[in-house]
């Protein structure tokens, strides 16, 4: 079937369209059962819990358009944020511990591609390892405790200013979904990623350097982690060592439930978003409702099935 047929598209396009449909159908059940659900206050803490989990889907969706998978972008959160608290605590400035939080972030991805790349690893058992090492090092450098940010500079910046109905949130949101867009679309490198995730032996005989894309794609994942947990730091006033526990899981889903396949096939950031803004939406409603927070984790279970579900159909 050509890609140009209107049938074609629709296919392609199937899963976005149903991410959006359940979105809009899921929020009208809310805004029925909830008078709050639809205030302004309340649509932009939606937007406001779901921009780090946007960011990481983002980066998840780069990564699995690549054929891989990282699951170290949680444990990545929680160390970058430690790391910015912390050197902001020891009076270093907000630019440094942020620069500073961005590189660890970068290099770690970059190790992790470097080892899959190199030894021709699964991605998935690499950064399975790369948790562990970034979870372990958030809690050694905080001693398991929270710490706090004072610096009204930095929490205004990164996730607490805003301009009008706009959060810094949303804008950082925004600015990572353009960045990530014109990348995975209209540039060189992105071509190079959806080549080596639809077929690395293909790609590497046409001359693309799959192990020199792989290691890319795995250091900007790091370091829009990072940038996520900077965010999180931002919202929280502070640097969590567990805060980022779980969120590798719902940035796959957001990328799924989006249409990005776990062979490189799709990849859709609008669809990525909403399939983010899906789960937010969930959680918000629920807790507005008065459910039991251990029951929405229930629902985001579910809701991670189902994406998988739509993931094994489409192979």
């Amino acid at each position: 079937m050509s890609e140009t047929t209107p049938a074609a598209r629709l296919h392609r396009f199937a899963p976005q369209l149903a991410t959006i449909v359940a979105f809009l159908l899921i929020g009208t059940v809310f805004a029925t059962l909830s008078p709050v659900f639809l205030s302004i206050g309340n649509i932009a803490n939606i937007a406001n819990q779901t921009a780090v989990i946007s960011v990481l889907a983002f980066a998840m969706t780069l990564v699995m358009l690549s054929g891989g998978i990282d699951l170290s972008v949680g444990s990545l959160v929680s160390l970058s944020s430690v790391l910015c608290a912390s050197l902001m605590d020891a009076k270093f400035p907000a630019s440094l511990a942020v620069a500073a939080a961005l590189t660890l972030g970068a290099t770690l991805g970059l190790v992790s591609g470097t080892i899959a790349a190199r030894w021709r690893i699964q991605t998935f058992l690499v950064t399975l390892g790369m948790l562990s090492i970034a979870r372990g090092s958030a809690l050694v450098l905080s001693g398991g405790r929270t710490i706090y940010i004072e610096n009204e500079g930095f929490l205004k910046i990164a996730a607490q200013g805003s301009l009008g109905p706009f959060t810094a949130l949303m804008g950082w949101t925004l600015l990572f979904f353009v960045v990530s867009w014109v990348l995975i679309n209209l540039s060189t490198f992105g071509r190079s990623v959806r080549a080596v995730g639809g077929n690395a032996e293909a790609a590497r005989q046409a001359g693309i350097g799959v192990g020199w894309v792989t290691t890319r794609v795995f250091a900007l994942s790091g370091m829009m982690a990072a940038a996520a947990g900077i965010m999180l730091a931002g919202r929280l006033s502070g640097g969590l060592p567990a805060v980022g526990v779980g969120l590798e899981l719902d940035a796959i889903a957001a990328a799924v439930l989006g249409g990005t396949g776990f062979k490189g096939e799709g990849g859709s950031l609008v669809g990525t978003l909403f399939g983010a803004l899906l789960m937010g939406t969930v959680v918000n409603g629920l807790t507005l409702l008065g459910i039991n927070p251990y029951a929405q984790e229930i629902a985001k279970g579910l809701i991670i099935v189902v994406a998988v579900i739509i993931v094994s159909r489409r192979a």
